[in-house]
């Protein structure tokens, strides 16, 4: 972005923008900015127990978190030999009790 035409009030004919558009110029006298509400002065930020519980899992996920590597490596070989049985009723009544639990907290 090239602005070569602009000045920056009482700086008289120094630019605004540098030639090359990538550094702004310097301006000795200006006022430092005033702290607004508007921007972040007084702001002040809550988080919900949700995102909380969400920070939570990130750092149980980050640090390992309860791993049964024993576990993968049964299922992994129970996978490649073709034994791997799925009872399809359990599965069904972890995930409807999951979901009832997950719409629990919602509520």
């Amino acid at each position: 972005m090239k602005i070569n035409h602009s000045t920056v009030s009482g700086q008289g004919s120094k630019p605004a923008v540098s030639s090359a558009g990538t550094a702004p110029v310097e301006r000795p006298n200006a006022a430092p900015a005033k702290s607004s509400p508007e921007a972040g002065g007084g702001a002040s930020v809550q988080l919900s127990a949700l995102s909380k519980e969400l920070a939570a899992l990130e750092s149980s996920l980050a640090t390992g978190g309860a791993f049964d590597a024993g576990k993968v490596q049964e299922i992994k070989e129970a996978i490649r030999s073709g034994t791997l049985s799925v009872n399809a009723q359990v599965v069904a009544e972890k995930m409807l009790a999951g979901l009832q639990e997950m719409f629990a907290k919602v509520k």
